[in-house]
């Protein structure tokens, strides 16, 4: 009996056109998910050639999330010296499709945390745009993240039009990830000098 295909698997973009579409269904994503349609970040990481992860839906060959991986870590993170010496995955620019079957925000941070302890990171950090006062979406996400995935409030750092909120989470593998995602992207060894 063959081995079952995992529902999902993470790999790079494969071109500009995939790319081209990449973006439109990222503001299409955000829209249907009651988010402002604005995109800008992930469009900049896509025009940059920034590293892109996405996660294919395997049944029906769809892009259903993206992930950009910043393997320098956060460009302006509030991390104190200590920190610093911690090899640290930084990921952004996530999307998700909505109405997918599994909650794909949940399954992108297993995922990062078990490919940052792949490549010998020490923790993974993301930093939540809060796009206004009162942006209830982005306190939602920061909550679940905290309350239900483990992760932790780093402190505050300074993003694009205002203020991001700095979470980290211990990289941990999670044995039996390969039954959900195949991993298709290299494991790349963190720098071990701080650098990273």
């Amino acid at each position: 009996m063959p081995p079952a295909v995992p529902p999902y698997r993470i790999r790079h973009l494969t071109g500009r056109a995939e790319s081209d579409m990449l973006g439109a269904q990222a503001m299409n994503w955000r829209s249907k998910g009651g988010l402002p349609p604005e995109s800008a970040p992930i469009l900049d990481a896509l025009r940059d050639g920034r590293e892109i992860a996405v996660l294919v839906d395997t049944h029906h060959n769809a892009l259903v999330a993206c992930l950009q991986l910043d393997r320098a870590a956060l460009s302006t993170p509030p991390w104190t010296d200590a920190g610093n010496t911690q090899p640290t995955l930084g990921i952004s620019c996530a999307a998700t499709a909505p109405g997918a079957e599994y909650n794909l925000n949940w399954l992108l941070t297993i995922w990062a945390r078990h490919y940052a302890a792949l490549c010998d990171y020490t923790r993974v950090a993301v930093a939540v745009p809060l796009r206004h006062e009162h942006d209830r979406a982005s306190d939602r996400f920061i909550n679940q993240l905290v309350d239900e995935w483990g992760w932790h409030r780093l402190g505050t750092a300074d993003a694009p039009g205002g203020e991001a909120i700095v979470l980290t989470a211990d990289a941990c593998r999670a044995d039996n990830l390969n039954a959900l995602i195949a991993t298709e992207l290299p494991v790349a060894p963190a720098e071990k000098d701080g650098a990273s």
